[in-house]
């Protein structure tokens, strides 16, 4: 059997065929995981975004434009869901009072010290580690990445250049107490 076209698949969808949207589900679940976990670094928050993320955008392919390509749609989608899942979890915590920073679940640990350099950006402070997040890890443009966090692109590019200062002090030093 042949694999169908994203545009093929689209079409069929939109005219209500949950078969065309179970294949675009499955094609693209992943590449919406994966953006969802980099993001929330947490593997329930990813699972959870990327559902919705995968939901909002079928449901909403009326919206799409066929003449762009149909992965970066489903990526920032399910970024947008992730940051309202941060979102949420941080107003939950606020309700409850309890103050306690941003941090890396075990799981997550386990995963970005195979990326890498993972230990060091996950140490980075949130603002930081986002914009090289989105960045490096999901490929968004600094304007791109200023949309989705709302802020001024100029803002973005000083936390992108600041945090790559910091990580490359940080890999030196490691370098050169390892070596």
């Amino acid at each position: 059997m042949r694999r169908r076209p994203d545009h093929e698949l689209i079409a069929l969808a939109r005219k209500g065929s949950s078969d065309a949207a179970g294949v675009l589900f499955d094609r693209y679940w992943a590449l919406a995981w994966k953006a969802a976990y980099a993001v929330t670094v947490d593997r329930e928050l990813a699972n959870d975004a990327a559902q919705e993320g995968m939901q909002r955008a079928l449901s909403k392919l009326a919206r799409f434009d066929e003449t762009r390509p149909f992965a970066p749609w489903v990526k920032r989608i399910a970024i947008n869901c992730a940051l309202d899942q941060r979102r949420r979890v941080r107003r939950h915590a606020a309700i409850e009072a309890e103050l306690h920073t941003w941090s890396v679940s075990e799981a997550a640990e386990v995963d970005l010290r195979l990326w890498g350099v993972g230990d060091a950006v996950a140490a980075l402070g949130e603002a930081k580690r986002m914009v090289v997040v989105l960045h490096y890890w999901l490929d968004l443009p600094v304007e791109e990445i200023a949309g989705v966090l709302g802020l001024p692109v100029g803002t973005v590019a000083s936390r992108l250049s600041r945090a790559l200062a910091e990580l490359r002090e940080v890999l030196e030093e490691e370098h050169v107490a390892g070596a």
